[in-house]
């Protein structure tokens, strides 16, 4: 197939993982792609796919109207021809949607999460979220991609669409990339960690507490957080007189994994409201793919089935410090061992991005076939 993905995804940001995998897994499958952000000439040179970069706003709020405006130009002069599928991120649906519906394109639309945002910012987001899956409902997308069952089920009873126009892709995780290598004996201190949007709503605040709670309990522990987010100033201010706390910005997937490679416990403080409750957290396959025990919040976003609580531990929200705490005094080394190693065959047998591209391949077909 000759595929465009049009995404608000840039190659350097924290979540254009699931894409960059999912776009290499289509063209080792020998399909062609192209693919159109807003990236500027140069950077994605050495990637398989041809890149096609597109004037886009710098201003919050912008980015994706802007880049849907000047896609929606773009595939008007060009008029692609042999062009299967187009897809495209839910951000750029109103704007671009209609355009490729009346020039004859099909689409499918790609929703790795509704609006996260708490902020009005993230209210507007939820009128466009819902206007891109309107157009699904009506016939103007052929297909639509989620992440999740719950994703799946929140999409079908708000919009009422058919299930055989639905595909769950699940975030897969780079299995050679993501791996035990360096883990340190429970001896030498616990060491827990996240990654990724350090957002105040996504409960991270939560965390330096639940580390000094284990260390009044005699433990000693260390935290290391990635990323960045409105709870970087507050995370520096306790940072000063936390020697325990390591605080990093962003880094890319392999800085990442080595130091994944090096920790005992991830972390998943997200709370259960309606976002993460949906949610598919590229994070969790990462951690079980480097063998780290996991201990987060139980909600439907966060449970994984066939788990042993051993080395997926889940706890209600209300209890997640005084549990969590129990949880990790009881570690031993010969449980972490065999935690660590449970968690990579998990990872191992479920998490391959082959089989979230596979799932993709059959929707783009399907995509295809409605032509």
């Amino acid at each position: 197939m000759n595929i465009i993905w049009v995404t608000v995804r840039n190659l350097n940001d924290f979540c254009s993982t699931t894409t960059s995998a999912l776009s290499n897994g289509l063209i080792d499958a020998g399909h062609e792609l192209a693919l159109i952000n807003g990236d500027s000439a140069g950077v994605h040179s050495g990637q398989k796919w041809t890149h096609i970069g597109l004037k886009q706003s710098s201003y919050k709020g912008m980015k994706a109207t802007s880049l849907a405006s000047s896609a929606a130009k773009w595939f008007t002069t060009n008029k692609p021809s042999h062009i299967d599928v187009v897809v495209i991120d839910w951000p750029l649906a109103p704007r671009l949607a209609p355009v490729l519906n009346k020039l004859g394109y099909q689409i499918i639309l790609m929703d790795r999460s509704p609006p996260a945002d708490v902020s009005l910012l993230g209210k507007l987001q939820w009128r466009v979220w819902n206007s891109a899956w309107k157009m699904v409902r009506k016939g103007v997308i052929s297909q639509g991609c989620v992440v999740s069952e719950e994703h799946l089920k929140f999409v079908q009873r708000r919009f009422k669409i058919v299930n055989d126009r639905l595909h769950i892709i699940s975030a897969g995780v780079d299995l050679e990339l993501f791996s035990p290598s360096f883990n340190p004996d429970l001896s030498e201190g616990l060491r827990l960690i996240y990654h990724g949007q350090l957002d105040k709503h996504r409960g991270i605040l939560s965390l330096p507490m639940l580390v000094q709670k284990l260390i009044s309990r005699g433990i000693k522990a260390q935290l290391t957080l990635i990323g960045d987010g409105n709870a970087v100033p507050a995370l520096t201010n306790i940072q000063r007189h936390s020697p325990w706390l390591n605080l990093h910005g962003r880094m890319n997937q392999t800085e990442i994994s080595s130091i994944l490679s090096q920790q005992h416990i991830g972390l998943l403080p997200m709370p259960e409201t309606p976002v993460w409750s949906l949610a598919s957290p590229l994070k969790r396959s990462e951690y079980l793919a480097s063998g780290l025990l996991v201990l987060g919040i139980e909600h439907s976003g966060h449970i994984l089935e066939a788990t042993k609580s051993e080395w997926y531990h889940l706890l209600p929200q209300h209890d997640f410090h005084s549990l969590g705490v129990d949880w990790m005094v009881g570690l031993t080394q010969d449980i972490f061992d065999m935690g660590s190693k449970e968690a990579r065959m998990y990872a191992t047998e479920r998490y391959s991005w082959s089989h979230s591209v596979e799932v993709f391949v059959d929707a783009l077909q399907s995509c295809k076939q409605d032509l």
